[in-house]
């Protein structure tokens, strides 16, 4: 018996997607972090969200999905090359888990992308996010920090030099002035079914679920692996 068949409420579908073919960080989903592989972290992290129905890797290879089920997570099918690549849109993907899953004959409400590269968030941030989900009864929730620089302090540069990304006088406001910003970290997502249906990801409510700088690290290059190492020996974690 699946979780998913046991499990009353809300029907919510964790994706991890886990592609090869990585080019910054070669085998980036099974490189060692904290003496497990990256995508270990996140399918603990969904395995112990109790809010989560239901948690997937979606992998186009077969040696990740063997490290994946080494790891305890559930790989009942593999990808098509065809939505594996790096141009591949992220829709593609959830949509294919979607059917896939719902052949055992119960709807998917919400879709949870949990993206491997985000290892330090927890399953107390997924929860949390589930739960600002149902209770803003948003389209799509996104995991979000705020920015190191505020935009209205960018400048933009072409053939003539520099300008202000927006103007001066927003550049000229004092920081208690600015409105708050903040930038997608890409470890949660929640979607609704009915959004997904349309082929979007963002739903006309859109809420910020926020989290810790730390907690945000996105693997992306080796320098983000190693700031991600240190971060987990701070915590203890290794």
């Amino acid at each position: 018996m699946t979780k998913a068949s046991r499990t009353p409420g809300p029907f919510y579908l964790a994706i991890i997607p886990a592609r090869s073919g990585s080019k910054r960080v070669p085998n980036k989903n099974i490189q060692p972090l904290g003496g497990i592989p990256l995508i270990a972290h996140t399918i603990k992290a969904a395995a112990h969200a109790t809010k989560i129905t239901r948690a997937v890797v979606s992998t186009d290879s077969e040696e990740i999905a063997k490290i994946a089920r080494e790891w305890g997570g559930d790989v009942p099918f593999l990808r098509p090359l065809a939505i594996a690549g790096d141009t591949s849109p992220a829709i593609e993907t959830l949509l294919h888990a979607v059917e896939i899953i719902e052949q055992d004959g119960r709807r998917v409400d919400a879709v949870v992308l949990l993206q491997p590269t985000s290892p330090l968030r927890t399953a107390t941030h997924i929860d949390a996010a589930l739960d600002l989900f149902e209770s803003s009864k948003a389209d799509t929730v996104i995991a979000v920090c705020q920015v190191r620089e505020h935009p209205y302090y960018v400048w933009a540069v072409d053939d003539k030099g520099v300008r202000p990304f927006f103007s001066l006088k927003e550049m000229a406001l004092g920081r208690h002035e600015l409105p708050t910003a903040v930038i997608e970290n890409g470890s949660i997502f929640v979607i609704r079914r009915p959004v997904l249906d349309r082929g979007m990801m963002y739903g006309e409510r859109v809420v910020p679920y926020f989290m810790d700088a730390r907690s945000s690290v996105d693997i992306d290059t080796p320098e983000d692996m190693r700031l991600a190492e240190t971060y987990l020996r701070d915590a203890g974690q290794q």
